[in-house]
């Protein structure tokens, strides 16, 4: 019996390590999709020769990509550089979200599973998630605003949208989150259950 429990938890332990690692390429595509921005807003470069098949290795803009429009080369540097940030800390969000989620993995892969860090890592997880969908949500009237105030009047808008996409990126972030809390408040309750025995 106590063999069969050791081979489960030493191939939970691998798969969870195995994770850990899989984790750093969304981290790695992520960390180069925070350039992109940059390089949209300021030099309009679609991307950088890593696309194939029509995806694209840059993380797509929520205004400015193939938006007829908006004319990139219009903007004014201030637009530009407001542009880039919102782009940026939104994407600067996802990256946090999936570091979080790769501590996560590390602390399991060490047999860590009922403990307050790990717990914290799960939640931190989810409330990234949480506020990468919401300020997706928040930065797409800004930056619609942003980016055609330099058109003429009957041209300049802004855009607000909500899709099924959305609430089914939401429903399951939001439940890790309570999940993450709940094995936090689990944790807490044994360890002052242990120092009671």
């Amino acid at each position: 019996m106590n063999t069969v429990m050791l081979e489960t938890h030493s191939r939970l332990n691998r798969y969870c390590k195995l994770m850990s690692q899989l984790t750093l390429i969304p981290i790695f595509c992520i960390g180069i999709g925070m350039i992109s921005p940059l390089l949209f807003y300021f030099f309009d470069i679609h991307n950088i020769g890593l696309n194939s098949g029509g995806y694209s290795f840059f993380i797509t803009h929520s205004m400015g990509d193939g938006n007829a429009d908006i004319d990139i080369s219009r903007l004014s540097l201030w637009q530009a550089v407001s542009a880039t940030l919102i782009d940026t800390i939104i994407i600067a969000i996802l990256a946090y979200g999936f570091v979080q989620l790769r501590l996560l993995f590390l602390s399991y892969s060490k047999a860590d599973y009922f403990s307050v860090k790990s717990a914290n890592y799960c939640y931190a997880f989810g409330k990234a998630l949480v506020i990468w969908e919401v300020l997706q949500l928040l930065s797409e009237p800004l930056l619609s605003f942003i980016l055609t105030l330099n058109n003429h009047f009957p041209d300049r808008y802004i855009s607000i949208s909500f899709e099924s996409s959305d609430l089914i990126l939401l429903f399951p972030s939001i439940s890790i989150m309570i999940i993450g809390q709940i094995l936090k408040k689990a944790c807490q309750i044994a360890e002052e259950n242990k120092q009671f025995i």
